[in-house]
Parts: structure tokens; sequence; C-alpha cells
């Protein structure tokens, strides 16, 4: 597998902590009683402080998903020197979509021209951008396709945000979702097996930690209760729960797999949802700190578009350049947590 071209597209609303700290105070959906409300607005401020997070960028007025995936998908086709009728198949990738069904990749093909490629949607969360490439990798190694585009438009904060807080404790799965930015990612890629190392491992027994529900989950939880009352589609994270299962099982992962554990990379991005546990994360991993590149601060948890976008961001400004070793590092809901390197 090799990445022929990666562009990303983003909204032009840059979001701070003092404005989302003043939407959720005087949301009218948030009954934080009066006494306690001076304490809720401290705590909430120290949060985003404590995660690192500065800015993130939401859509402004009448600004759509779709044109920006669209915006992402052509710049990458340029970037990549192909046409649309080079593309042979999209996978649409990432929490954002407006369908259950058809596929919201059928959108896109048709929206870009696609016209030669079939296309399907994968979803595994944060995990989804990795989780295609894996997939095309195997795909372009047999030979099935040629050129392979992977989308996605992680727009989701109107969609999911809860602004329903009753007390102090609600910030534990509530505040997690407003570090989430806005962005779109395509990736075009090719043929090419060299030093590709792919590893993903799933605890499934923490799914409850971070969740989207839909309106009947109840039917596929065998009556085991939710870790939190959400409504159908409404987001909630339990965060300091899951960093910690994620990096101890990151710890682990790496060291048990011998190609990562004596590998040497050029660059490394991983999928961030707060600066503190990705320099755990990199701690932990004895990785290099100043060969790390981190988009959080500014951009926010952009779900499965954050490594992507970081590797867009990073050739913009030339810390990624052809022949390097990069590693991907991701963590997703579920519990999932992957390793992906190979040479840009």
């Amino acid at each position: 597998m090799k990445i022929l071209g990666i562009a990303h597209s983003l909204p032009s609303s840059v979001v701070t902590n003092e404005h989302l700290v003043s939407r959720i105070v005087s949301h009218e959906l948030n009954t934080i009683p009066q006494p306690d409300r001076a304490r809720f607005t401290e705590e909430l401020s120290g949060r985003f402080e404590r995660a690192g997070a500065v800015t993130r960028f939401h859509r402004a007025p009448g600004e759509l998903a779709a044109s920006f995936g669209v915006d992402a998908g052509r710049k990458a086709l340029e970037r990549a020197g192909l046409r649309a009728e080079d593309i042979d198949l999209l996978i649409y990738v990432g929490v954002g979509r407006g369908f259950l069904e058809p596929a919201t990749a059928n959108i896109f093909q048709h929206r870009l021209g696609l016209a030669r490629a079939t296309c399907f949607d994968l979803l595994d969360a944060c995990a989804s951008w990795m989780r295609a490439l894996d997939i095309a990798h195997h795909l372009l190694a047999r030979g099935v396709y040629r050129h392979i585009m992977v989308l996605n438009c992680e727009f989701n904060f109107e969609e999911f945000i809860r602004w329903d807080f009753r007390c102090l404790e609600d910030l534990d799965h509530l505040w997690g979702g407003f570090t989430v930015g806005e962005a779109a990612t395509a990736t075009i890629l090719g043929a090419d097996d060299t030093d590709y190392h792919a590893t993903f491992v799933t605890s499934g027994e923490h799914h409850g930690l971070c969740q989207i529900p839909l309106g009947h989950a109840r039917n596929f939880l065998d009556g085991t209760p939710s870790k939190c009352d959400a409504p159908p589609l409404g987001f909630f994270v339990f965060a300091a729960e899951l960093h910690q299962q994620a990096i101890a099982q990151l710890a682990r992962q790496f060291w048990d797999d011998p190609r990562l554990a004596s590998g040497r990379w050029d660059l490394v991005v991983g999928h961030s949802t707060s600066v503190p546990a990705a320099r755990g994360v990199i701690r932990k991993l004895r990785l290099p700190p100043e060969r790390t590149f981190e988009t959080f601060s500014r951009h926010g948890n952009t779900v499965s578009a954050s490594i992507p976008l970081g590797l867009s961001l990073a050739l913009e400004a030339g810390r990624l350049e052809r022949e390097d070793l990069v590693l991907l590092i991701s963590a997703s809901a579920g519990l999932t947590t992957g390793f992906m390197s190979f040479r840009y």
C-alpha cells in the first residue's frame, strides 16, 4: 500500500474553549442547580485547559458536510495526479454519515464522478480510517483494484452533542464531546508492499465506555444496563477510564510485537483525544517526541479524520517527505487499538 495523494478540508468557524463554555452554561437544556453553576463553569474550563484543547473547527451557518468531502476528494485526486475515472473503489469511513441505508459512499461516488468505482461504507469509530487502509492494502496487493480512495466527513458536533447537564458528575461522560472538531479527508492508495505492517487488538468488554446508541440499542445488550442513560444518537464517553484502558492496551500490543518494538520512524501520527493522553502513549512506547505530529490542540478530536488530517498537515508543513517511514497509532471506542507502519 502506498499513499498516492492525501488532502483535507476544514469548515470555516474557529471555535474557542471560551465560546463553548459560554454556550454550555447558558444552554436551555443545562439544568445545573444555580448554587453549583460557578463550580461547574470552573471545572468545565479547567478540563479544556488540562486536556490541551485550544480551538477546533466547526461548520458555520450554511456550510454542508458533503461539500467538504467533495473538496477533499478533488484535492486528493489532483495531488495523486489521477482522474476520477482512475479510481476503482471508494471506501467511506467514520462516524459522520447521512444514512444507515444506503451507504453514504454512494453520495460521494456520484458527487466526485467516480463512475468506474464501486463503493461501500466502513465503520469502526475512530479506527475506521486505519481499518479501511488495512483492507485496501490487501485488496491492492491481490490486484483486485489499482486505485482506492478512502474518504471521511467527520461532521458530528451539532448532530450528536449533548447539552443536558443535570449535575456536576455529568461532566465525567458528557464533557468529552465538546472536544470534537470537524474535518473531511481523502486518501488515494496504490499497490506497494514495501515496509507495510499493521496490527489491531479489540477488547469488546469495554464497549460501554464510549457510544452513540440507536433507539433500539437495548436489544443488543442482553439485558446489561448501559453505563449512561444516553438518548438515541446522543454521544457519551467516560474518557478517563477509556484513556486508562487504551494506553495500557497500546503498550502491551506495541512491546509484544517485535517489528513495532524495534522500529525507527521518521514521523509518528496518532489519533488524539487529549494532549496528556497522547504524550503518555509516546512515553510508554519510548518514541521520540520530536518526531510526533499532534493535531488535537488546534483541531480537537476529529474522530476518524484525525490521523489523515495529521498526515495532510504534516505534508503541507514539510514534516512528511517521500520515503519517510511512518508509524500510525489509534485507539478507538470498542475498545480497539491499532498500529500501522509503512513507507510514505
